[in-house]
């Protein structure tokens, strides 16, 4: 977060823009990284579920949360600078 702050001024958006950005990008990577803990012990307790079949299941849930995220972010920038 600290390199948002230069980043958004430097660029021209708002500060509470970026972090709507930051903050919509984590919840994305903290879903679909294979790293994660909290996904892979929850797809390990459940036993049948493989990681293959748990991004199948979310790739379409994926592309409506970047869809809503995409809008959000356009009504962020819209509210800011006025209509397009």
């Amino acid at each position: 977060m600290p390199i948002m702050t230069p980043l958004a001024n430097m660029i021209g958006i708002t500060r509470q823009t970026a972090v709507l950005a930051f903050q919509l990008e984590d919840a994305f990577t903290n879903v679909m990284a294979p790293t994660g803990g909290e996904i892979l012990a929850a797809l390990a307790m459940c036993g049948t579920i493989s990681f293959k079949t748990w991004m199948k299941y979310l790739a379409p849930l994926f592309a409506l949360w970047w869809l809503v995220s995409f809008i959000f972010l356009a009504i962020a920038t819209q509210i800011q600078y006025g209509p397009f």
